[in-house]
């Protein structure tokens, strides 16, 4: 029986890091191997790797709105290897040969995402064909094999914005004069598949106020361009991850915890057996722990730019009751950054201590040091190409410090009652 073959695409890597913004990153390059199996030995006459977007699926209502046209690399052309391919060895009874390529990806392409009505996705697609023997037929002649590649972009390590979002996240507002929430997280920046640790403060301001429900989520915002307007200005909403616990008429204890949430007081707290909940007295702190879903599969990573747009914001949501028995469900907001699990690492600049890290930026030129006997007193004479240069103690030089704002939604309050 003949068999036409096996052909396989193997990147190195499933995914492409683009480091920067999307009018500034600069281009990336993928590489892999092409593996064809054939139990016969059946020369080669061509082999084209293209990286492209991914087709649309008929059983997917959603759209491809990828803007890039396919970015093909030539690995066999009549027979002979490219120059930016290379054919590796093989010996004729494994049945299998085995070619290189690379292919140079542009910096200003959207990244990878999946929202319901659109998606932007990528793939590598390799297309064989064998010289014509007595067998001719093109179906025969002709293998395709495809492997789904992902575009990621992270920060670049050098940015203002990649240290600024990196340190901790403090933001606390005030509801109607009587609770201050604050929110407190180890970073505006977390990534995919993460546990993230959050921690929330709600401080009493006038007496009277029980605390029924306290816990955190963190949402995401999706706008497409088939997407109908939603609560968020056009984007639509969901929840990503939560995490929250109900207070009820038992005093919470420190080592209690339900769905990764404790509840902690400096005293006893107080409670009725005839009312939910506790007493908001004091300082009531708040902690959890968000487990964030992989990404592309319940989360998408920030994109500010492109087609389809992604927001995220961290939530710390408390249901109180206030003096007359009404319930509020009071919610803090701020906005928060997801990136690939590399961006996280790219945001630690250089430190002092890090040797290795140093880098010469500028040299300046080189004078000779020349001590001045003729003058009394520790003064140093600077001799400039034979000139004379008396220099006391000059002071030394000035620099001017430039304060860069993160760009992101500010620190919202929201609530709502229930009669």
């Amino acid at each position: 029986m003949l068999s036409k073959g096996r052909l396989q695409i193997i990147p190195d890597s499933p995914d492409i890091f683009l480091h920067g913004p999307l009018r500034e990153a600069r281009c990336s390059v993928i590489s892999g191997r092409i593996v064809f199996t054939s139990k016969t030995p059946r020369a080669v006459s061509s082999l084209v790797v293209r990286f492209r977007p991914k087709e649309e699926d008929m059983l997917n209502p959603a759209m491809s709105v990828a803007f890039l046209s396919e970015i093909t690399c030539v690995v066999v052309r009549d027979g002979v290897v490219g120059e930016t391919s290379s054919e590796l060895p093989h010996s004729a009874a494994s049945g299998q040969q085995m070619w290189r390529f690379s292919v140079g990806v542009p910096g200003n392409i959207n990244e990878t995402v999946f929202a319901p009505s659109a998606f932007v996705a990528y793939e590598l697609v390799a297309e064989l064909r064998t010289a014509a023997g007595f067998v001719s037929w093109a179906p025969f002649c002709k293998l395709v094999a495809s492997a789904p590649v992902a575009v990621k972009r992270v920060l670049a390590s050098d940015s203002v914005w990649a240290s600024m979002a990196s340190e901790p996240m403090n933001v606390s507002a005030v509801w109607r004069d009587r609770i201050e929430l604050t929110s407190i997280a180890a970073s505006h920046v977390v990534s995919d598949s993460q546990n993230i640790r959050v921690s929330g403060v709600l401080r009493p301001l006038l007496k009277g106020m029980r605390l029924l429900r306290a816990g955190f989520e963190l949402r995401e915002f999706i706008s497409g361009p088939f997407d109908s307007v939603g609560e968020n200005g056009g984007a639509r909403g969901h929840t990503a991850a939560r995490c929250s616990r109900d207070i009820n008429t038992a005093v919470p204890n420190a080592a209690e915890s339900s769905d990764c949430v404790q509840i902690r007081m400096e005293f006893p707290a107080k409670s009725s057996q005839n009312r939910a909940g506790v007493v908001i007295d004091q300082d009531i702190q708040v902690t959890g722990c968000l487990k964030t879903p992989p990404a592309y599969d319940g989360i998408q990573y920030d994109i500010p730019m492109g087609p389809i747009r992604i927001t995220h914001e961290l939530v710390f949501a408390a249901s109180v009751v206030d003096e007359c028995g009404q319930v509020h469900n009071v919610r803090l907001s701020s906005g928060i950054y997801v990136f690939p699990n590399t961006s996280l690492a790219l945001t630690e600049l250089p430190r002092y201590e890090h040797s290795d890290k140093d880098i010469l930026l500028a040299a300046g030129r080189r004078w000779s040091l020349e001590c001045a006997e003729s003058f009394a007193g520790p003064i140093h004479t600077w001799c400039p190409n034979a000139r004379l240069l008396e220099a006391l103690f000059s002071p030394p030089p000035e620099y001017q410090l430039h304060a860069a704002a993160i760009t992101g939604s500010p620190a919202l309050i929201q609530s709502s009652s229930i009669s």
